[in-house]
Formats: C-alpha cells, structure tokens, sequence
C-alpha cells in the first residue's frame, strides 16, 4: 500500500506526505525544493552559508530515503517571475512544472506506486502515464478551478492568451479529466468544480489548517488602544487588497487613530506612497507572525479569489475576530458575529461598513477573543491529517 506524492514546491503537500508516512502509506515524495539531507556532500563547516529556504524546506520529519528533489528547474522559474513580460513569466512556469512532470512519470514504471498524487499544472505527463499502468492518479486541488480563475482575473494581464498561459490551462484541464478522484482544500472550491461540469462523486474535501500550538495565545491578551486592523499575504488584486486599501482611507475619516498593518511582500507599499497610519512589516516567520496577531485587534482577507486561506484559522487560533469575503473558503470556519462576519468579495462600501462597525464596538470586537480561540481547535492540522488517512485508505484498497 503506497502512495507517490509530487510537488515542485510545497503549499500543503507536505502535510499530506507527513500524514501518509505516518499511516505507513507513503511511498516517496518528489519535488523541486532542495532538501538540506540531499546537500550532504558539501564540505563540512558550509552549513552556515546555506539559504534560509533550504533550511525552511528540508523535509526532516520524512526518511531521507523517501524525499527526492530535482535541482534545477526552480531556478528557471524564479527568474521569469521576475520578468516583466507576461509571457517569459508564463513560459518559466511552465518549463518548470513540466520539468518536474516529466521526471515524476519517467519514474512510475520502475517505482509501481498504487496511487500518485499530483498538483495542478505539474502532473499532466504522469496521469497520463500512471493510467496506463492502473495506477490511481488523485489531483490534490489547491486552487479553484481554472474557469472561475479566468473568470475573476483579467485573462490578458494573467497570460490566458500567451503560448504558454495557453499551454498551462490545457495541462489544467486534462489533469482533471485524467485524475480518478479530486481533492478539495474547502466545499467553496468543490463547488467551482461542480459548476465547471465536473461528476461531484469524483470530488472530496479535505480542508486544510494551521500549527494551533503556534498561534495560541501564551496568556491572556490585553489589547487596548487604537483599533488595529490586519492583513496578511500578498497585497494584491486577488486577495482584494484595493478595497481593503480604499475602506481603510474611508474608515480614517470617522476613526483617524485607527491602523491598518500589513504582513508579507511590501511591494504594494511604493504605490499607497505616504498612506497615513499604515504598517508594513514584510515577510514575517510564524513566530514573528503569532506575536503581530497578538497585538492586532481583527484580521481582512477580502480575497476575490482564495480556495482557503490558512490565515483565517491562524488569527482565529490567535484570539483574533475576522473579516472574510464569501470567495474565500476559510469563511466556512466564520460564525457570524461570533467569531468574525463574511462580506460580498469586492464589495468595499460593505467592508468599510463593517470595519467602522468593529471600531464602533471595539470592545466587543475585543471580547470575542475565546469564542476565536475556541473555533480554531476543529481547524488544526491533526484533523487534516486523520481525514488525509480516511481519504487514501480506500484509493489503495481499490488500486490492489
């Protein structure tokens, strides 16, 4: 009983792989990361000297035996994501997830895996050949599906019409044609699949979560002062950081004492130039990130587009009510006014309305601490992992 996972980064699957090895159901996991085991035959002293990411990554809690990385094609990726033009960035994906696609299905005739789990983009090649050798092929679905991608984002700025974007959405579609079973992170990403005319019986949902030991508040905190608002992630369009923006310049009006912090890439600081009383901090580490959301006083993710957002049960593990939009799929861990309030995504008058209602009722706001902490527990990643196991389990007594 095995299953082959392959990522060419991580998201989530190595929550998964963690979860099978521990069920003794994983077969090896593939991915383009470098691991710091698979660096070894570096002179000793140079540890030192490695990138924080290779450490950040290293798989240590899977046999070194099992984690197998390809070097290499990441790198092609990471310098068109830093191109210009739409259509070199479209292209250093897809060299590199086809690289990694590539090598995976080369493999599958000698390896002989009874399931292979495969991510979007990057398993086209090794459905096809998994199916030719009754292997069981699962697309572990992190995103919405790509219609309801294209339908949201601007087709022409997001490369739909490039050789490559082109290339990439119809590796998209014959993954899903392909996969035996497809795997949802929330029931909002499951039902774009569904609207997409795929057969819901081939479609399950395993919600993802987050570290809760690491969130939790150490004692019991003590805000105060002016409302503190907090977003977290890449302030861009898709994660409906201009309403954001817009509401919160809206809400100094009323509240001009009120903050607004924001944690991760800064590049959308130079264009709010001199915004008054907002904080960027970067890209924080999850320590750094639990000791912000202790200070903060409610967490806005407006996404437009957010088949999850792990962040939404991080804040809630931190004692923190939220602001979510219904195109995100954390908003099914929202109890209305209990633990936070869903908003329309891209409907800034309603998020400025209830932003100035949360400073309003500061003190309530403050109060929901335990009613946060409390819904978080169903969202740790011990739950993930046990309905991981229910998952596979029946996929590998099927297959043999």
């Amino acid at each position: 009983m095995s299953v082959l996972v392959a990522h060419p980064t991580r998201q989530h699957s190595h929550r998964l792989a963690q979860a099978l090895q521990d069920a003794g159901l994983l077969h090896s996991y593939w991915t383009l990361l470098p691991d710091r085991r698979a660096l070894a035959w570096l002179p000793a002293g140079l540890d030192g000297w490695l990138p924080s990411a290779v450490l950040r990554h290293s798989l240590q809690f899977l046999p070194g035996d099992k984690v197998h990385a390809l070097i290499g094609p990441l790198l092609i990726q990471k310098i068109a994501s830093r191109q210009h033009s739409v259509a070199l960035r479209q292209l250093g994906e897809w060299m590199t997830w086809a690289a990694l696609d590539r090598w995976v299905a080369n493999q599958l005739p000698r390896l002989r895996p009874k399931v292979v789990v495969g991510y979007e983009m990057c398993c086209a090649e090794t459905f096809r050949v998994a199916k030719s050798l009754g292997i069981t092929c699962v697309l572990d679905a992190a995103a919405f599906h790509h219609a309801l991608q294209d339908k949201i984002l601007d087709e022409d700025k997001y490369g739909a019409k490039t050789w490559a974007g082109r290339q990439l959405r119809l590796r998209k579609k014959r993954e899903i044609d392909l996969a035996d079973k497809i795997i949802c992170v929330s029931q909002l990403a499951r039902q774009t699949y569904i609207d997409a005319g795929v057969n819901e019986q081939r479609i399950t949902v395993n919600q993802v979560g987050c570290d809760i030991a690491k969130f939790r508040p150490t004692h019991e905190m003590s805000r105060s002062g002016a409302p503190k608002f907090v977003f977290v992630g890449i302030p861009v369009f898709h994660k409906g950081f201009d309403c954001l923006a817009a509401s919160f310049a809206g809400l100094l009006d009323s509240y001009p004492e009120a903050e607004l912090h924001v944690a991760g890439d800064a590049t959308m600081a130079d264009r709010l130039g001199d915004c008054k009383n907002i904080h960027f901090h970067g890209k924080l580490s999850h320590e750094q990130l639990s000791v912000l959301l202790g200070k903060m006083d409610c967490l806005i993710l407006p996404s437009r587009l957010d088949s999850f957002g792990m962040v939404v049960v991080e804040a809630l593990a931190s004692g923190l009510p939220v602001i979510v939009s219904d195109h995100a799929g954390a908003s099914e861990a929202v109890t209305e006014d209990e633990n936070g309030w869903v908003i329309p995504a891209g409907d800034q008058p309603a998020l400025l309305q209830r932003m100035l209602t949360c400073c309003r009722e500061i003190e309530r706001v403050r109060s929901m601490h335990d009613a946060c902490t409390r819904s978080a527990v169903d969202h740790d990643w011990s739950h993930y992992s046990r309905r991981a196991v229910e998952i596979f389990k029946p996929l590998l007594t099927e297959s043999a």
